[in-house]
């Protein structure tokens, strides 16, 4: 039987056009996150299936979507899902690090779940992650940071906010009502019934919906309209972020131009959870924030379709008829000034190299001959439409 290369469900490559588009975001990602002090930090893809799984009980949803594998010494290990279970384990591995640590990581994870736009089950994540600092000062201080992010992508962000101390409720009811906004009355009331009465459900939701905002998010709003970014800010007081590992503020952001439904990312306060941990009887106050490379990218593809720019790293095309050696030379001085400068050496035909230059959105490019190197020496660079 012949074999059919594909990728798995889920599963990706990135060619450069998409790869060059992902390496523009990572950059204004990791430019930003330094500029406020977040350091880099790399951790193991995979780890012990117990690490993976301590908090959650055998029949979790993010139990049941790890990618699940068993070394040569009939270990059992697994894909991480995220960055933030191995980040609690490196706080664990160096205990007498000096709090506050503000850290960022960027890097693969894998979850074997539903596959939609903006959705794979191979993908990146982007965290960002400060330990050791309480109160809403640094909460806000995130999600200026990330607006300013989104904003210099080229998105227009809407980051809603709630907080997780308004939803007094069990685990169940709570990820029913974190889908508020995303589905009808009816069928949010229908969901609730089966924990419920329907009298006592649609009280439930008139709470939610008319929450008396607590000191916690008067006192967030106050330092986000001191930052100047409330105005991209929303309050949404039945947001919960389905996990609960949250203790306090959590948030998500959106596509204010609505190119897709899912969240960009998001994130939230979570003091217990590396205590808990550790388990070594100290609180280590913690919030963080993820934002999601693959919806991102859906979005900018999106943005890309409608104004037709595609992306190169090309400054300029050199077409060598028989010049080879001089068109790297004068490549490498146009190099050193800062210009990425590709030799085209996939034959003589001018015809078949502009096609070239074409397909990979170069803009420019000069045909290199003994006349430009001996006779007039003049290099006429020619632009590509």
């Amino acid at each position: 039987m012949k074999f059919k290369p594909t990728n798995i469900k889920g599963g990706f490559d990135s060619g450069p056009e998409q790869q060059m588009m992902r390496n523009r975001v990572t950059d204004i990602l990791k430019r930003n996150f330094e500029r406020y002090g977040y350091l880099p930090l790399e951790t193991a893809k995979v780890n012990y299936l117990e690490l993976l799984t301590y908090k959650y009980d055998p029949d979790a949803e993010i139990v049941r979507e790890i990618y699940k594998i068993r070394d040569q010494g009939d270990r059992d290990l697994g894909l991480r899902y995220d960055l933030t279970t191995p980040f609690c384990k490196y706080i664990a591995m160096n205990q007498n690090m000096k709090l506050p640590f503000k850290r960022y990581e960027i890097g693969k994870v894998w979850r074997n779940g539903p596959v939609k736009n903006g959705r794979t089950r191979e993908f990146y994540q982007c965290d960002v992650d400060a330990v050791g600092i309480s109160g809403t000062h640094i909460e806000a201080e995130m999600l200026s940071m990330a607006i300013k992010c989104y904003l210099e992508m080229g998105i227009t962000p809407v980051l809603k906010y709630g907080n997780r101390k308004l939803l007094p409720y069990s685990d169940a009811v709570i990820a029913i009502i974190d889908k508020m906004a995303k589905v009808t009355q009816d069928e949010l009331l229908r969901d609730l019934e089966k924990h419920m009465s329907r009298a006592d459900a649609e009280k439930l939701v008139t709470h939610v919906k008319t929450a008396k905002k607590i000191p916690e998010i008067l006192e967030l709003e106050k330092a986000l309209k001191e930052l100047g970014v409330l105005q991209y800010c929303e309050y949404a007081p039945y947001l919960a972020r389905g996990l609960n590992v949250y203790t306090g503020t959590v948030f998500e952001v959106f596509d204010k131009n609505g190119a897709i439904q899912s969240s960009l990312g998001g994130g939230g306060r979570y003091d217990k959870i590396i205590g808990n941990f550790i388990d070594n009887g100290k609180e280590y106050p913690a919030v963080g924030i993820s934002f999601g490379l693959e919806p991102i990218m859906a979005v900018l593809n999106a943005q890309q379709k409608t104004t037709g720019h595609a992306s190169t790293l090309i400054d300029l095309m050199l077409i060598p008829l028989g010049t080879e050696s001089w068109c790297q030379i004068k490549a490498d001085q146009w190099r050193k000034d800062g210009k990425n400068v590709l030799v085209y050496l996939g034959g003589k035909s001018m015809a078949k190299a502009f096609e070239y230059a074409a397909s990979y959105g170069i803009k420019a490019a000069a045909v290199i001959g003994e006349d430009e190197i001996k006779g007039t020496k003049q290099i006429i660079i020619k632009e590509i439409k």
